[in-house]
């Protein structure tokens, strides 16, 4: 049976049957439970739904605007909404937002600093690219990238920022990396149980017309 804040309809029904279990549950929850939510409507893929998903996400950062954990998270489905709408322009301001979040607090990190990059490649925000690929840069030195769809990503990226900045050897290099953890059957977890979790199940076709070399 689905959890009753992970539910993929919001009729009248489904919002008043939440909001009244939402009461009843112990009140340092509910910035969670409203996130989990949302996210779930989301994830029904479809848009009518979006609205009430925007609405339970502004709900945590207004109604608990001391909670830490939440907030970067918050941002970034805020931004994947917008990005959903095709207002890319709102969806990096959040994705920003998320980005400057875990600079100051960086116990709960996100994935917005990919998705703010892939915005910007996408949308050939030429402006931005030396910013985006420092970005790329610091994540890959932080070292915890464990999981080969995020590292597919971000090679993938920073091989088109390298070749568009004249580099053509770190394009290459990064093109090759990008094409190993593409192909990657596992993730660096030591748990043979998820262990499978984050490989590349399906490639993004837009990113692979990117890469000008790639490994054969």
């Amino acid at each position: 049976m689905t959890d009753w804040f992970r539910r993929k309809t919001w009729t009248p029904t489904d919002e008043q049957e939440f909001f009244t279990k939402l009461i009843r549950a112990r009140k340092y929850n509910h910035p969670q439970i409203l996130r989990i939510q949302a996210l779930a409507l989301v994830e029904a893929k479809d848009n009518n739904l979006l609205d009430a998903a925007e609405m339970l996400l502004n709900r945590v950062l207004t109604e608990y605007s001391d909670n830490r954990i939440e907030r970067s998270q918050t941002y970034n489905q805020l931004g994947n909404i917008y990005r959903l709408r095709n207002d890319l322009e709102k969806a990096l301001i959040y994705f920003q937002k998320s980005i400057d979040f875990e600079k100051e607090f960086p116990n709960v990190i996100s994935i917005s600093y990919l998705d703010f990059s892939e915005i910007i490649v996408q949308a050939q925000k030429t402006e931005f690219y030396d910013d985006v690929y420092s970005l790329l840069l610091q994540r890959i030195d932080q070292e915890n990238i464990q999981f080969p769809i995020e590292n597919y990503v971000v090679y993938s990226l920073l091989s088109f920022l390298a070749n568009f900045k004249g580099d053509t050897p770190k394009a290459k290099e990064y093109a090759h990396a990008a094409s190993t953890h593409a192909n990657k059957k596992t993730n660096s977890l030591w748990n043979v149980n998820k262990n499978k979790i984050g490989i590349v199940k399906e490639r993004k076709s837009w990113l692979d017309k990117l890469l000008k070399y790639k490994k054969n």
